[in-house]
Formats: structure tokens, C-alpha cells, sequence
């Protein structure tokens, strides 16, 4: 079997995961500077019905904070350190709104 590929398209994990803390603003901003075609990320809604970016339902895994997204607030969410865990230097990166990546992502990527 023989396979051909005339474009390979390269998908940027949750941002450049490997290179930054998954999920955030800095992960998806290097995605884009190393020319993905497009970016896989997770949503959730928060009690107040803001939508936030973050693959777990929990904030424990990639932020100092613990607690179920579902049950925290925008507000509560927004005191999240999301790239300390990561890495120093992406000490107090937030969590970021959908929105404000849609902002960010120019149209043309997938």
C-alpha cells in the first residue's frame, strides 16, 4: 500500500502542547507562528455560562486551582495559574475564553 499525501496539514494539538502549556493563549500563539493549519482545543461552560478552554472538566491536572469548571464562576476561574505546572516561564498564564481565541486565530485556520 502506498500512501500519497499532496498536503500534509498540520493540527496543533491543543496549541503546540509540547511546547507550551496545552489549551492556553502561549500554546496557541507559537501553533500559529510555526504555520499549523489548524488547532484542536476543549471547551467548557462555567456556572455563569462563559465558555473557557481547557481539556478536563477539573482544573487540577493544569492549574493551582482545584474544582470542577462547571461549578466555578468566570471570576473564580480567571484566579487560575494555568502554566506553572508547564514551565516557570509561563507562570500565571490564564485560562482563556473561546472568544478571545477566535480573536486570536485568523480565519483561514481550520
Amino acid at each position: 500500500m502506498k500512501w500519497h499525501n499532496e498536503k500534509t496539514l498540520v493540527v496543533a494539538h491543543r496549541g503546540a502542547s509540547s511546547e507550551a502549556p496545552e489549551n492556553t493563549m502561549a500554546a496557541l500563539r507559537l501553533a500559529l507562528e510555526q504555520q499549523c493549519n489548524a488547532i484542536e482545543l476543549d471547551i467548557h461552560l462555567t456556572q455563569d455560562g462563559e465558555i473557557v478552554v481547557c481539556h478536563d472538566e477539573t482544573l487540577d491536572r493544569t492549574t493551582n486551582l482545584r474544582g470542577g469548571i462547571g461549578e466555578m464562576t468566570l471570576t473564580d476561574i480567571r484566579q487560575a495559574d494555568a502554566g506553572t505546572w508547564f514551565s516557570d516561564a509561563y507562570a500565571g498564564e490564564p485560562i482563556p475564553l473561546l472568544r478571545e481565541v477566535l480573536e486570536l486565530v485568523p480565519p483561514e485556520i481550520a
